[in-house]
């Protein structure tokens, strides 16, 4: 039941899988008490695991669903497109940058963290299972906290200047990729781009634009946060449901999911980096530029900024409320005793 995280870039949201590279071996998770537990072996039967090798990865940043023969994707053509002079508005920008067709997408593959296997559970418990997480993460939801947060923190002046990006015919190309890439079908197409870099690595002058992408909009750390947001919410409610003469003390669980931090930061850095050479291929290192030069604009710095703290924010509350209420709903020695009743897991 968890594994993932999101981030909020100037121009999009997007949820990272906690896993290894694609040439790094299996990485088995597990509640042990109020410990999260990583390790490259399985533990042994009746422990719940919380994360599978083989599952099915999702892409730690949008990257473009590109013919393999092409290198660009082309904008609208400006004839076909009507540019607004209007003010901006905080739907607009929402819409022009991607993130609000995306969230449904962010919604599913983070509430997915909290379903059961398949076999897993008896089929009444994972129905319920999955009502809960559909409550829970209801993309409207969770927009309407992060627009009413952003509504807040952000004034006509600066939603105009950040219309100027979206509204430009880079601004919406860019966006274009980020949109069709949220599919889940690019994710085994971004896994072979990662793996191609091994023997056919970037040249130095992308590198440095894509590790300056990073730096600006400080991916790799948010990622982490919100894969720590979601590793958090199990630990916390499986240290709740433990029998009192048991139980951590408290800011321990939280202390102890902390200190994963340096092990998770360096899978999802190396993901990132790696995914981000994907997701911008089609753009030249020009373009690129200016992509960045905006993130970093005190506009471009503001979308992050505000986007994700609010981001973070709503999905720390939604993802305590739904292990707790998964976990009090069907209780840990369920998961358990499912999980010995079909015998050992098999990696999906």
């Amino acid at each position: 039941m968890t594994r993932g995280l999101n981030r909020a870039l100037a121009t999009t949201l997007m949820l990272a899988v906690l896993a290894a590279p694609a040439h790094a071996g299996d990485v088995y998770r597990w509640i042990d008490g109020a410990t999260v537990v990583y390790s490259d072996q399985p533990p042994q039967d009746g422990v719940i695991l919380t994360s599978m090798p083989g599952r099915p990865a999702l892409p730690v940043v949008k990257a473009p669903d590109a013919p393999p023969d092409e290198a660009t994707v082309l904008a609208p053509a400006e004839a076909e497109v009507v540019v607004s002079t209007a003010p901006a508005t905080v739907d607009e920008i929402f819409e022009l940058s991607g993130m609000r067709p995306q969230l449904p997408a962010i919604a599913r593959a983070l509430g997915a963290e909290y379903l059961p296997r398949p076999g897993q559970l008896g089929e009444r418990d994972t129905t319920l299972v999955a009502l809960i997480v559909a409550r829970q993460f209801a993309p409207e939801r969770l927009y309407t906290v992060i627009r009413d947060d952003f509504r807040r923190r952000v004034d006509q002046k600066q939603l105009d200047a950040m219309a100027v990006w979206f509204r430009s015919p880079l601004g919406r190309k860019i966006t274009a990729l980020e949109i069709a890439a949220s599919n889940p079908d690019a994710a085994p197409k971004i896994a072979a781009f990662a793996a191609g870099l091994k023997t056919a690595p970037a040249g130095a002058s992308r590198l440095d634009l894509v590790q300056r992408l990073d730096w600006v909009t400080g991916t790799s750390q948010e990622t982490t946060d919100l894969a720590l947001a979601i590793t958090g919410s199990v630990a916390r409610a499986a240290a709740a449901t433990t029998p009192a003469e048991r139980r951590a003390r408290a800011g321990l669980v939280d202390r102890r999911v902390e200190e994963m931090r340096g092990q998770v930061a360096v899978v999802i850095a190396e993901n990132v980096l790696a995914q981000m050479f994907y997701v911008y291929a089609p753009l030249s290192d020009t373009e690129l530029t200016q992509y960045v030069d905006f993130l970093a604009s005190p506009s471009g710095r503001s979308y992050g900024r505000v986007a994700h703290s609010a981001l973070l924010r709503v999905v720390r509350e939604v993802a305590d409320l739904t292990a707790f209420e998964v976990l009090r709903t069907v209780p840990p020695q369920r998961w358990a005793a499912a999980q010995k009743a079909v015998g050992p897991s098999t990696p999906r």
